[in-house]
């Protein structure tokens, strides 16, 4: 489990829809969002460091580069377990990854319990006013920046016969390095390898932890020995993946990490 504590869901209450704010030159909106955090969270009390989060291109590494990522850390779902101290692989040692966490780390439960429900509501404020859209909190902002993704890719991609066309050959070449493909629908086709992995991931983290409290990411607890076995088979695949994605994929590939960067900034996450 990452974090030792459930944090509730806020409401946000408000008026109507707020108008988004304009962008303002080259600054990442989520940069505005953080400021705008760091106020509100004085005004609640509590005492907020704004996370940097410069912007970032759509492709931040070149093919050679990939390749070397992922004959080393796979899709980064294992990594961590492994790579322990490395940050690159969000290694589980490698903290901290907010420069909240030392602040927060001395609070009481109850005072732990304010906190994220002060940190809710001014994260629903500032994407409200940021994006004018409505969220409840970090859940439900993830949640919704998903499904909003989802369909986006599936409304610029699976109608367009060149992205179809690319991901059949992109299936076909993972079926002949003998993995499964469910869907191969272009808005679906690049992530169902590392979902798998990822699905490993949260059965092993369900036996684990049976009952579990919603909203909360639990991870399995693995030390580096048994996480080397479901690493190695990750990295086959990511590396299998890269091969057929750069073979059949590419172009669709980078048009839909465009998306991926404008429904990011429409949720004021990057």
């Amino acid at each position: 489990m990452r974090g030792s504590l459930a944090f509730a869901l806020a409401t946000v209450m408000v008026a109507g829809p707020a108008a988004p704010v304009p962008e303002s030159g080259a600054t990442p909106v989520a940069n505005r969002r953080e400021t705008l955090m760091a106020a509100c969270m004085k005004d609640q009390g509590f005492r907020y460091i704004p996370a940097d989060s410069p912007r970032r291109p759509p492709s931040q590494n070149t093919p050679e580069q990939e390749r070397r990522s992922r004959a080393t850390y796979g899709f980064k779902v294992f990594a961590m377990y492994v790579h322990t101290t490395d940050k690159e692989a969000g290694g589980l040692a490698a903290l901290p990854f907010d420069p909240n966490d030392r602040l927060t780390s001395a609070l009481s439960l109850t005072q732990l319990r304010a906190y994220s429900r002060a940190y809710d509501v001014c994260l629903g404020s500032a994407v409200l006013r940021l994006t004018g859209r409505q969220v409840t909190g970090r859940f439900d902002l993830d949640r919704k920046r998903k499904k909003a993704l989802g369909q986006a890719l599936a409304r610029e991609f699976d109608s367009y016969p060149p992205a179809r066309m690319s991901a059949r050959k992109y299936a076909a070449c993972l079926e002949d390095y003998g993995y499964t493909v469910r869907s191969a629908l272009p808005s679906r086709i690049s992530s169902q390898l590392m979902e798998s992995f990822v699905a490993e991931r949260n059965r092993l983290a369900g036996a684990e932890f049976p009952i579990r409290k919603e909203g909360v990411e639990y991870l399995p607890t693995l030390s580096p020995a048994q996480a080397g076995p479901y690493l190695d088979r990750e990295i086959k695949a990511a590396l299998a993946d890269l091969t057929c994605a750069t073979r059949t994929f590419r172009r669709t590939h980078q048009r839909q990490a465009e998306t991926r960067e404008r429904v990011a900034r429409e949720w004021a996450i990057d």
